[in-house]
């Protein structure tokens, strides 16, 4: 999507700095994978004002989490997104470009009844997104492929919850352990490409409670 990426260019950062970027399990594994990173270096966790099916527990009857992006600290009145550059006046740039969370990539696009449409209150400059019409199908795709993603990390966090509930420690858990459990699903679901998926982890419930049963 060579349209993305012209527009990035011309673009300050605005919505690097302006919004709190959402991850599913695909983003944080993407992201261990092309960066070699341990996920607490550049996640952190939401408290959820309503629990929702992606909201992660630490503790039976405890508050339910999301994962964003961290922010950098010491900038005062901004929220720079952890990975982002400053170059020189002006110019910012996404330090993981290639492997950035979906909700970048799809970023300011959204799907509606008549296709995709740039949303209404973007932060890009003026016509950088003049050309959407040309690629219409990549961006309904890359979309559709969001949703599908949200939809498994679900079912991700639904197998770790249950297992919560079931073998809680005394004094629950805490966010990286349910970040190395996140990325040992994913390393499941996600085998190399010569290697099967292995078959004592085919149930992701199976593999949450035998994670929290050995913490």
């Amino acid at each position: 999507m060579s349209e993305a990426v012209g527009a990035c260019r011309a673009c300050e950062g605005r919505c690097c700095t302006a919004y709190t970027v959402p991850l599913t399990g695909d983003d944080v594994w993407r992201i261990v994978q092309g960066q070699r990173l341990a996920p607490i270096a550049f996640v952190q966790r939401d408290p959820e004002s309503t629990p929702t099916t992606t909201g992660f527990l630490l503790r039976p009857g405890g508050a339910t989490y999301g994962i964003a992006l961290r922010h950098q600290p010491g900038r005062r009145n901004e929220w720079p997104c952890i990975f982002l550059m400053h170059l020189r006046d002006g110019v910012q740039r996404c330090g993981i470009y290639a492997h950035r969370p979906l909700a970048c990539q799809t970023y300011p696009m959204r799907l509606q009844p008549t296709g995709v449409a740039p949303r209404d209150d973007m932060l890009c400059p003026p016509g950088s997104w003049a050309g959407i019409a040309q690629h219409p199908g990549a961006w309904h795709e890359r979309l559709l492929q969001q949703d599908r993603q949200w939809q498994r990390y679900a079912v991700v966090v639904q197998a770790w919850n249950t297992a919560v509930r079931r073998c809680p420690p005394s004094g629950g858990f805490v966010l990286d352990q349910y970040l190395a459990y996140l990325v040992a699903a994913y390393d499941t679901l996600n085998p190399p490409d010569d290697q099967p998926a292995d078959p004592a982890h085919d149930s992701l419930d199976a593999l949450a409670e035998a994670w929290c049963r050995s913490r």
